[in-house]
């Protein structure tokens, strides 16, 4: 943003960000049957005259590196999601040799259009991708070499002081994770939970109802999941108090008119929550933040 306007990307206005996501930014999903067609180039069917024709067309990457050619001076960002979940080798092609930095100046030949085709210094690739999702495989080696990684694990921190109920939410999250990875066994650092689920709208949940519905929903389909077939497993990580002798959830916890002895098994099965001193930190701080609240309503007319 400040490239582009000379402000950073909050200080902007409606029609400057609008400007910049479709000027400066391309979005693409990656899936098993997205290809060298979509990415590059590529024929595709049309009618004409009421024949079918095929005719071809640039894909998405090619577009925007023609744009970033044209503005040398400006940066632009091709935002690719799921990146993983295509056949990377195949959609990227002969992109290999000339997406590293120190090759941009170097054409490569495309087979179809018979045209030269560079990458832009200023075009930049950024890709995310999901390790949780074992049903996938690794990314290509040689890709892999042209790409630099940063690591974004879950941040209980982000939940801040909030809790449901008694129960503290970041700390009870880390724990979750601290368990799921002694216990669920190979890349269980990749499987645990993102803070994101106890965020519905990018603010931690506070009412019980809302965590009784992610927690039954999202969070324990996720660790039954992990722990598939291995009841003793899904007991260490959500505690006897969750799931019965069987390995299923204990569905009466989240009736209604249950969520106090929710939030009981919760503190049962995770002990840990109210006895470290962040937990009493944490525990100080709503009680400080409660009062307040006694003392600003009684001061009301």
């Amino acid at each position: 943003a400040r490239a582009w306007f000379s402000r950073p990307y909050d200080a902007l206005r409606d029609e400057e960000k609008k400007s910049l996501a479709r000027d400066a930014i391309e979005t693409c999903s990656f899936h098993p049957a997205y290809g060298y067609e979509d990415f590059l180039e590529g024929y595709r069917p049309r009618e004409a005259n009421g024949q079918l024709a095929f005719e071809r067309r640039d894909g998405i990457f090619k577009r925007i590196c023609e744009r970033a050619s044209a503005r040398k001076d400006r940066p632009f960002f091709l935002l690719i999601d799921e990146f993983n979940r295509g056949d990377v080798p195949r959609i990227f092609g002969e992109l290999l040799t000339v997406i590293e930095r120190d090759k941009r100046a170097s054409p490569v030949l495309l087979p179809l259009s018979g045209t030269r085709f560079t990458v832009p210094e200023n075009m930049h690739v950024i890709g995310t991708m999901n390790t949780a999702d074992r049903s996938i495989a690794l990314l290509d080696v040689a890709l892999r070499r042209r790409f630099a990684f940063i690591e974004l694990m879950p941040d209980p921190r982000q939940l801040g002081d909030a809790s449901v109920g008694d129960l503290p939410l970041g700390l009870w999250l880390a724990e979750l994770n601290r368990r799921i990875v002694k216990h669920v066994g190979r890349d269980a650092r990749s499987l645990q939970i993102g803070h994101a689920f106890l965020m519905p709208g990018g603010r931690p949940v506070r009412d019980v109802q809302t965590f009784a519905e992610i927690l039954r929903e999202d969070i324990i389909p996720l660790v039954e999941e992990y722990c598939y077939a291995d009841v003793g497993a899904l007991e260490a990580v959500l505690g006897r108090s969750l799931v019965d002798r069987s390995g299923h959830p204990r569905d009466e916890l989240f009736a209604e008119d249950h969520h106090g002895a929710l939030i009981k098994a919760l503190l049962s099965s995770f002990p840990e929550v109210t006895t470290t001193p962040q937990a009493v930190i944490a525990a100080a701080r709503r009680s400080t933040a409660a009062e307040e609240d006694v003392v600003d309503a009684a001061d009301l007319p």
